[in-house]
């Protein structure tokens, strides 16, 4: 072969090779269920990336299936009206697809469409039982004539890639672009996000299944404190209730309903659990009643639940133990409304009735013997025949202590023996005072020893004084009864005192300002004056000059009118606060038996703060003693050896 027909066939072989190249693939018509797989086999055939691949949507054909001898029937626009239907969607037997007919095209950048759609993303649930779409904020967008089509057909393209169903249960999302459309064509860009249901499908609801709720165990407290610690002494030992709670609660199972997504995927429901039913006896303190949705057991008394036997249960509002300890009962703590009784029967005067560190709230409370350290004790009526803690702490309204050294609080105390303890309360009767501080509106002492301090606001009688050191004070600021409303209406007092301090400072520099400005104002409103009988325009500068005059006048009469306000305010309050002093005028100071040296009167006045003191002489016979009023603020104590009415 020679050098010519070596190139001839060389280049033979190039032709032919040209001859055979594929063609560059341009568009495709496609029918298919699934188009994203479709675009995935083009893309590959033709060695294209797939974002260089898009297409449009000629047609889309819904089909059902409801019976397999009738077939897959399609749907066409009146049986499309079917799919409204929430009974025809909820069929079990009904399955639904798609037909997609499309032209799948690869992208030519110079010739692609010069209009800008805005971003649209979807999502959905987690059941995709509604489909969201949202259209992003872009001033890129301007409108055209076909921006709507183009926007509805953008979010199809999307569900037919998500496998969303197209033109079903979509209403929503043509009237929602088309308000997106009107805002571009209004404002001239799309200036805001939208966001809309673009199909939805029927949720599933989901079954109950069947529940038995203790309502009154949901009173055992396991919370933790500030320092993350929890109080094991509270384990619920008593479970109180009040007339009218629900104690106990069966919820009864509930069948859920079936649901269907926006890919037309069926969904069901499982049915209920039913585990949990029970025969509960219960006595006439607890009421059933029972509807289609649950059995509620009432409590027809206060008092405590208890359960005699599994199933069995009944209120009761009294409670007997031996003791209130860590070991055995732990805390005790009921509601007030409940008005549980508990008799507490340990009376050993070597153990603890209520153990260190424990606490018991109850309505009636009853303790054969002692109270230990550090016990807490809140209760409306209290008995205790042993003797209290000097940490314990106690709270009633009626209480009655054989031997007390710790604090109790309440409103009528009956105590046989006080030994270094302090008592708070209104009616105080105690039998024998050795030591201690007592608090209250009225105080009787049967025998009175040494080194106790004694506060009242009204009445303190003692039948036989035997000791000294001790110190009677007359003193309503200290007392329950009158402590709070003294403290507020001084601190008011203070208040105010303070604010009226400086404001006729204030008054005087606002009223020398006006003085010193009101004749140059009148020149201004003479010289308005005169131009408006002109003709001629008022200058701004004048009528502001008058303004700012009448604004200055205005702030100060409001000063001068809340400066006469609160000096009123200030004298009612030193009114209310003399009413309440002036009952230290009726208090006394009773003995029935001779005085004895060293023990200390006094009677202390809140405003003026004054103190009148009065030291007692051995063998001196003085029944009554009293404050008395003289004048000028003069304050004496009257002394007298006969009772008065």
């Amino acid at each position: 072969m020679g050098l010519f027909d070596k190139i001839k066939s060389d280049n033979s072989g190039d032709i032919k090779k040209e001859e055979t190249k594929k063609p560059e693939f341009k568009s495709i018509i496609v029918e298919s269920e699934n188009i994203p797989r479709e675009i995935k086999s083009i893309a590959a055939a033709n060695n294209i990336p797939l974002w260089d691949i898009d297409f449009k949507i000629i047609k889309v054909k819904t089909l059902y299936l409801l019976d397999k001898d009738t077939g897959w029937i399609e749907a066409d626009e009146e049986k499309l009206k079917q799919f409204k239907d929430k009974d025809f969607l909820l069929n079990e037997k009904l399955k639904i697809k798609q037909m997609y007919k499309v032209d799948i095209f690869k992208i030519d950048s110079e010739e692609s469409d010069t209009n800008i759609l805005p971003p649209i993303v979807l999502g959905g649930n987690k059941s995709l039982t509604k489909i969201i779409t949202t259209v992003k904020k872009d001033i890129e967008v301007k409108y055209f004539s076909k921006i709507e089509s183009k926007i509805i057909e953008n979010i199809n393209k999307k569900k037919i890639k998500s496998g969303i169903l197209v033109g079903i249960r979509d209403s929503i999302m043509y009237k929602e672009v088309k308000k997106i459309v009107s805002s571009i064509r209004v404002n001239g860009i799309m200036n805001e996000e939208s966001t809309f249901v673009a199909c939805e499908g029927i949720d599933p609801v989901l079954p109950i299944n069947d529940k038995f709720i203790y309502h009154y165990k949901k009173k055992i407290s396991k919370k933790e404190d500030s320092q993350g610690r929890v109080d094991y002494s509270k384990r619920g030992y008593i479970l109180a209730v009040s007339k009218g709670d629900c104690i106990m609660e069966y919820i009864k199972p509930q069948a859920g309903a079936a649901g269907r997504n926006c890919k037309g995927k069926y969904l069901p429901v499982k049915e209920p659990n039913s585990d949990n039913e029970m025969l509960i006896n219960h006595t006439e303190n607890i009421i059933k009643k029972e509807d289609d949705e649950r059995i509620r057991y009432i409590a027809a008394r206060n008092g405590y639940v208890t359960q005699e036997s599994p199933g069995s249960y009944d209120i009761q509002d009294n409670m007997e133990v031996d003791e209130v300890s860590f070991r055995t009962t732990g805390s005790i703590e009921t509601d007030m409304s409940a008005e549980v009784k508990i008799n507490i029967t340990e009376d050993d005067v070597f153990k603890d009735a209520i153990g260190p560190g424990m606490s018991v709230e109850t309505y009636e409370l009853n303790i054969k013997g002692n109270v230990a350290s550090g016990a807490k004790i809140k209760t409306e009526k209290l008995n205790i025949g042993g003797q209290t803690h000097q940490t314990a702490t106690l709270e009633a309204k009626t209480a009655h202590i054989t031997i007390h050294r710790g604090l109790l609080t309440a409103t009528e105390v009956n105590i046989d023996r006080l030994e270094g303890g302090k008592v708070i309360g209104d009616i105080i009767n105690i039998k024998q005072a050795i030591g201690g501080e007592i608090i209250g509106k009225n105080i009787v002492i049967d025998e009175l020893a040494s080194n106790v301090s004694i506060t009242a606001s009204d009445t303190i009688e003692i039948k036989e004084l035997k000791g000294t050191n001790n110190k009677f004070l007359i003193d309503l600021s200290m007392t329950k009864e009158f402590n709070e409303n003294i403290e507020n209406i001084t601190k008011e007092i203070k208040e105010l005192s303070l604010k009226l301090k400086y404001m006729p400072k204030k008054l005087e520099e606002k009223k020398r300002v006006i003085d010193k400005t009101k004749p140059t104002v009148k020149m201004v409103q003479d010289k308005i004056l005169d131009l408006k009988k002109a003709g001629k325009n008022v200058p701004l500068t004048l009528v502001a000059k008058v303004k700012e005059y009448q604004n200055s006048v205005n702030k100060y009469n409001e000063v001068l009118k809340d400066y006469k306000n609160e000096k009123l305010k200030l004298q009612d309050l030193k009114e209310d606060l003399n009413q309440i002093q002036m009952k230290v005028f009726s208090a006394k100071i009773i003995n029935h038996s001779p005085w004895r040296e060293y023990n200390e009167i006094k009677f202390k006045l809140i405003s003026p703060p004054v103190e009148k003191v009065y030291n007692t002489k051995e063998h001196e016979i003085i029944r009554e003693i009293t404050l008395s009023n003289m004048g000028e603020g003069n304050y004496e104590i009257k002394r007298s050896s006969e009772y008065s009415s």
